[in-house]
């Protein structure tokens, strides 16, 4: 007991709960392999396809190009970055990234997850002692219960949510503190830092502080005068923190009115979306599994004693009935929300997670966790009649399960089993009373410490990872693929590809490409990319699938192509890059290069970033669904042609169709075919032989996509990456002149239709007259860097359009001669500008939409913050002791 009165011991308990969240996980690390320790990472999902390439870019900015941090040229054809850094990069903890480049960037990664585990528990502990909820050995105990709670574990993946997790118990805290006097500051600039450092989450944190606050209300009940004083603190403490992350969040509102928020829910369904009673399986330890992960209940697991302890909280008669009544309401919207549909949009801004659901899980319980510290606070005597309550819904809870595993993938029975094991034992721990003997503490600790151990084995035994080799020695590969291109400092180029790692490869070797995955990606480039025939949805593009006219005009000027695995005697020797399409027309560009791995190509028809072209393409209305039609339009529109008069593609007829095991209701391609034997394979060979060397092209419907139909040419599979929102051009022939070609299509479905399946053949002649006009006055770049462009184009009467193949975005403010000019939106999607004709100096410069009107705000927030630091002469003196 002496310790416990040294100064040393806050210290001791802090470190603790800093200590074994962060020993337990580092050990699971090291027992997985992940690299250095083997030959694993931590990369999965979303991390390995997407957030990885992010921290590589969030290390490329920082250390090398700055200028991307208001816009890059690898976001897709490019876009607007402030709404990806508050969504993925602002957390303090990506610091470490800095330190771990290449091949090490996986680790940086797994220390980084480490971290903010760690910093979970210490966050908890101080929150748990300020509050003086608990002390003593029961600090770890519900720390470690809170660093590795089910949502952190299910979650660890998704490393920028973790954040709240660390950020949650200290602005709690700060809303406590609002009802001591001379206390204000922690609460704002806590909720404001969380919102910078990441404000899909702080807004959840906001809906949360409101019924916190609530709650803290009831808890300290008062004269009207006096809680009418807290209120109005509570109000100006939440504008004040909405003002200090004004910088970021104004712009990053404007992103997401660009790109998420024309996704959200508009029409209420006042719905269970699962059955209730399936929330108390996620109680039970290793109740996660890769299926839970698209979609699933929410993840709840905080060990079994603080569940029975927050029980206890509603009986305990020595607290107010309005403060268990206001809790008790708290918590059932808490958990109403877990599984009505209106209130889970709430809690995620009114739109439905894509994968990953119940985000704001972590707040249950977390609030489960403070009432239950509530509850234990103090050493309370149990009642008997509070434990035989406690144990038959205990007992009631394990009956149940074990009676419904069978409709619980998720759930087996040695799983119950441990659950009750660790009820037991909390049972019996309290049944004895709460004492304050190191003994007793000890065990309590040692149980969370077990229960939460358990848990986080037990579910991320479930989840695969990628291999170190998967992501190290591909990147590094294709870094050295990238670094053979010529520099771009000054000038202006795309690379597209036939292969893929991850959709953002270009932002993690540097290039300009057109694939993409992001979470706050501008909503008008997957419909631009869907409308001329790639595949796309929300959030993510993937430029797979060009043709010679797309490439053109994206100014595709190089291409990176898959070389295919050979036979090396009995061996078959696999390159590290895999083609997720099929592309002969790289038969017109031209060989640069090639190695073992890949081939880089020139593309001579590539337009530059801008050029003059027809005025026609400022009335042009996008087509969807019709990807053959779209292309036309858009070159016919930009040279001031029409279509009757210089067709792009022609639609030519197959010479044969032979049907295996399978029927169709018409003779027309896109028909319905049905299986003869549906035990049976059954399939139908297509047969065309071009008449010319010019490019084929097929179309292929958006209901095929996913495992509908395996495509095979020639006998070899036809590769086309999926899945596609929209109807896809599929490059089938090129330089293959008298060649009969085979297309095989095979129905993996008893019933399928072939939707808006044809042949085109390209016109090349039509093509060549239409690149050489628009090449005739292209945009000359002296200056280029990702968010400034200058250079000199030459208008004419019959091409007064600037047409350039940046995005329309607000942010970009274009001077000719000088001279500021009004840009305008072509094909819903490009910047274009039209100008009188001449010879023009052109200055392009972005900067992102309400940033300075939010830098303002920022400034005066933290100025108010800067008089608040010290005591106002206008406050009352406090009084002294």
């Amino acid at each position: 007991m002496r310790f416990k009165k040294k100064r040393s011991w806050p210290i001791f308990l802090y470190g603790l709960s800093f200590a074994l969240p962060l020993l337990i996980m580092g050990i699971y690390a090291i027992y997985r392999g992940v690299f250095p320790f083997g030959k694993s990472s931590w990369l999965t999902v979303d991390l390995g396809q997407q957030y990885i390439d992010f921290f590589a870019y969030f290390r490329s900015t920082l250390l090398h190009h700055p200028s991307t941090f208001l816009y890059s040229f690898s976001k897709a054809l490019g876009g607007g970055m402030i709404g990806s850094w508050a969504y993925y990069l602002m957390s303090p903890f990506n610091l470490i990234l800095l330190l771990t480049p290449g091949k090490w960037l996986t680790f940086g990664v797994v220390l980084v997850i480490l971290l903010k585990y760690a910093c979970s528990g210490w966050s908890f502990a101080f929150f748990l002692r300020k509050s003086k909820l608990l002390d003593g050995l029961w600090v770890p105990a519900f720390a470690t219960a809170y660093a590795l709670m089910g949502f952190t574990i299910a979650n660890q993946l998704n490393l920028m949510w973790l954040d709240a997790v660390v950020f949650l118990p200290l602005i709690a805290l700060g809303i406590q503190e609002l009802f001591v006097p001379h206390h204000f500051l922690r609460y704002p600039l806590m909720l404001g830092a969380l919102l910078i450092v990441n404000y899909y989450m702080g807004w959840m944190v906001c809906l949360f502080s409101i019924l916190y606050f609530i709650w803290q209300l009831a808890i300290h009940r008062g004269p009207l005068k006096r809680q009418l004083q807290v209120i109005g603190k509570f109000i100006g403490g939440s504008l004040l923190a909405g003002g200090i992350g004004a910088w970021l969040l104004l712009p990053s509102f404007f992103d997401l009115l660009q790109g998420k928020g024309q996704y959200t829910v508009h029409t209420l369904n006042w719905k269970l979306e699962y059955k209730p009673f399936k929330l108390l399986a996620k109680f039970v330890v290793g109740a996660f599994n890769f299926d839970q992960m698209p979609k699933g209940q929410p993840n709840l697991f905080i060990g079994m004693l603080p569940l029975v302890a927050a029980l206890l909280y509603f009986m305990q008669k020595r607290y107010a009935w309005q403060e268990r009544l206001t809790a008790l309401v708290i918590t059932a919207f808490l958990i109403a929300s877990l599984f009505v549909e209106p209130l889970d949009l709430l809690w995620h801004g009114g739109q439905f997670p894509v994968w990953y659901p119940y985000r704001f899980s972590y707040i249950v319980s977390f609030w489960l966790l403070v009432v239950a510290a509530r509850a234990l606070s103090h050493h309370p005597d149990i009642k008997l009649w509070q434990l035989i309550v406690c144990s038959s819904l205990f007992a009631a809870m394990m009956i149940y399960l074990m009676d419904t595993l069978k409709h619980i993938s998720y759930l087996k029975t040695d799983q119950v089993l441990i659950s009750f094991g660790f009820g037991a034992c909390a049972l019996l721990l309290l049944a004895v009373g709460i004492r304050r003997s190191p003994i007793y503490q000890g065990l309590i600790l040692l149980l969370a410490v077990v229960e939460m151990t358990t848990n986080a084995y037990m579910s991320l035994n479930n989840i695969s990872y990628l291999t170190q080799s998967d992501y190290a020695a591909y990147t590094s590969q294709l870094q050295k693929e990238v670094n053979k291109l010529p520099e771009n400092t000054h000038r202006f180029y795309r690379v597209g590809k036939t292969f893929n790692r991850t959709k953002n490869d270009a932002l993690e070797t540097g290039y300009y490409g057109a694939s993409h995955f992001n979470s706050v990606l501008e909503a008008q480039v997957p419909t631009f990319m869907g409308n001329i025939g790639q595949p796309s949805g929300y959030g993510v593009v993937n430029y797979s699938n060009g043709t010679l006219w797309t490439d053109a005009l994206l100014d595709m000027k190089y291409y990176l192509a898959a070389k295919a695995a050979k036979p090396i005697g009995s061996e078959v020797i696999k390159p590290l890059f895999t083609a997720d399409t099929n592309k002969p027309d790289l038969a017109y560009y031209r060989l640069q290069s090639a190695d073992t791995n890949s081939s880089i190509y020139k593309n001579p028809y590539a337009l530059s970033l801008g050029f003059a072209a027809s005025a026609n393409a400022l009335t042009e209305r996008p087509v969807a669904d019709q990807p053959i039609t779209e292309q036309t339009n858009m070159f016919h529109s930009l040279i001031s042609a029409t279509t009757s008069q210089s067709p792009l593609y022609a639609a030519v007829p197959f010479d044969e169709t032979v049907l295996h095991n399978v029927k169709r209701d018409s003779n027309f391609n896109d028909a319905n075919y049905t299986k003869v034997d549906s035990s049976k394979p059954a399939s139908v060979d297509f047969y065309f032989t071009p008449q010319t060397d010019e490019p084929y092209y097929l179309t292929l419907g958006n209901n095929l996509s996913g495992n509908v139909v395996n495509l095979q040419l020639n006998g070899e599979t036809l590769t086309q990456y999926s899945p596609f929102n929209d109807p896809v051009v599929i490059n089938v022939a090129a330089g293959q002149k008298g060649q009969r070609q085979k297309l095989t299509i095979s129905f993996t479905k008893d019933k399928t239709w072939l939707q808006d399946l044809q042949l085109y053949q390209f016109q090349l002649s039509t093509f060549d007259a239409g690149i050489a006009k628009l090449k005739q006055h292209p945009l000359k770049i002296s200056h280029f860097s990702n968010n400034k462009i200058t250079g000199t184009i030459t208008t004419t009467k019959q091409q007064p359009l600037l047409m350039t193949t940046i995005p329309y975005n607000q942010g970009w403010h274009l001077k000719v001669d000088g001279k500021a000019v009004a840009t305008k939106r072509v094909f819903k999607m490009f910047l274009a500008a039209k100008l009188k004709p001449g010879h023009h100096q052109i200055e392009l410069t972005y900067w992102p939409p309400y940033l300075t009107l939010g830098m303002v705000i920022s400034l005066l927030s933290l100025g108010i913050v800067g008089v608040l630091w010290k005591q106002p002469a206008w406050l009352p003196k406090k009084k002294k002791a």
